[in-house]
């Protein structure tokens, strides 16, 4: 009489003899109930298997049975949206870069801007509100041509949360052009159209314009 073992591979194995047609790598209910069968008629009458054994082997199928159905209701639930946006989250607490001259300010701090002066001067930041109207100028000495340089505007208690824009001009009034915004992503949001935008403390900037993304500096 063969042995169990045998019974079962050979209750297990696929009966599609085509070579072009892949082996499944795992096994069905109906796979798994021949092998029970195959079990029950070729075991030794005189050494009957213990009753416990397909108990066990039946609690386990279930239990596989259960969590591939669960997985595949994840897989039917992951949409291209929600994959997008577990991308799009791994911005948050990083430090993002993009062209612009606007700053957020938001519980009394601001965003900042990155220059690089295109020649040695003395450079002063002049700061307006979102109707244009000048709030603050701040002197930023002599800075050196070429070098990177930022500047994190500090608000009176008196300045409102919202938008800034920021102008830097040297000692003869003229304007620093490629000022950069920077902040450290603190929330990401989905259009309905599924663009993203990164909100670095009121101040959001769209996904597609982030020239830079990096670790936050420590001072």
């Amino acid at each position: 009489m063969s042995s169990i073992t045998d019974a079962t591979t050979a209750a297990a194995a696929p009966t599609n003899t085509n070579s072009t047609t892949a082996v499944p790598n795992t096994l069905s209910a109906n796979d798994f109930l021949q092998i029970l069968v195959a079990e029950f008629q070729n075991q030794d009458p005189t050494s009957p298997t213990d009753p416990t054994q397909y108990a066990s082997q039946m609690v386990e199928f279930s239990n596989l049975g259960q969590l591939q159905s669960i997985n595949q209701d994840l897989q039917g639930e992951q949409t291209p949206q929600s994959s997008l946006m577990q991308a799009a989250s791994a911005f948050i607490g990083r430090q993002v870069v993009a062209g612009g001259n606007t700053i957020g300010v938001q519980n009394g701090k601001a965003t900042s801007i990155e220059f690089a002066p295109t020649s040695t001067d003395d450079y002063t930041a002049n700061v307006y509100d979102s109707t244009g109207k000048q709030v603050d100028s701040v002197s930023l000495g002599q800075l050196g041509a070429g070098s990177l340089q930022d500047f994190t505007w500090s608000p009176s208690s008196s300045q409102s949360a919202g938008l800034y824009s920021v102008q830097i001009v040297n000692s003869k009034n003229m304007a620093v052009s490629g000022l950069l915004e920077q902040g450290i992503v603190s929330s990401v949001v989905m259009g309905s159209d599924g663009s993203v935008s990164l909100n670095i403390g009121n101040l959001v900037i769209p996904e597609n314009q982030v020239a830079s993304v990096a670790q936050p500096t420590t001072n």
